[in-house]
């Protein structure tokens, strides 16, 4: 068989060029696993700004009554003109912290629950939070339920106490004034006695 120069040449270009094209396509999966997809990162939601939250939660730390309650009027008028569920979420936060006169976790349980329950637009960091704090509310409220029952309890006693002690004080008093008259009379009875020795002395016949 002839082969021509031209020929040799094309044939030599020609398994470069599948060669080349397998490379690359060998390549090409390499690649891709080693990169980021554009369309993933797109789809990927920001991360929620939690620092409004935390805020609110330093403006009603223990020690200045008046900042505190500046900051729940605060949230609870942003929560009324505006009521995102960023909002509600804020003003529920607000109202449950502990360390203030205002704070109400039953209440802020209650507009948690609410909130989660119903539709919103909290991110997922937002939803965390917000059932961590359901969570602490769930549990203080509990705690004061326990208190208030053992306050309940020791006042109960505090009460029997106090009767047992009217009761015995009354008795004993009961007593006293038995024995006295007991007294009297018996004080009588020798006053009598010692008359009728006197009545019977010679001297006095």
């Amino acid at each position: 068989m002839k082969f021509t120069v031209q020929s040799i040449v094309g044939k030599v270009f020609l398994i470069a060029s599948v060669g080349a094209t397998s490379a690359c396509a060998g390549l090409q999966p390499a690649v891709s696993a080693g990169s980021t997809n554009p369309a993933t990162v797109a789809s990927v939601p920001a991360a929620a700004d939690l620092s409004p939250y935390f805020a609110t939660l330093d403006q009603l730390a223990p020690g200045d009554p008046t900042r505190q309650a500046a900051t729940l009027a605060t949230a609870l008028d942003a929560a009324r003109q505006d009521p995102t569920a960023s909002n509600r979420l804020r003003y529920a936060i607000a109202l449950g912290s502990a360390g203030h006169p205002a704070s109400n976790p039953v209440e802020a349980r209650r507009l948690i629950a609410e909130l989660l329950a119903g539709q919103n637009d909290l991110r997922q960091q937002e939803v965390a939070l917000a059932t961590a704090l359901l969570r602490e509310y769930d549990a203080r409220v509990a705690l004061y339920a326990e208190l208030a029952r053992q306050r309940e309890e020791s006042e109960r006693r505090l009460q029997s106490v106090d009767a047992d002690g009217d009761r015995r004080y009354n008795a004993l008093n009961a007593e006293t004034q038995r024995l006295k008259k007991a007294l009297a009379e018996a004080e009588q009875k020798l006053e009598a006695v010692a008359e009728m020795e006197r009545a019977l002395t010679p001297e006095n016949q």
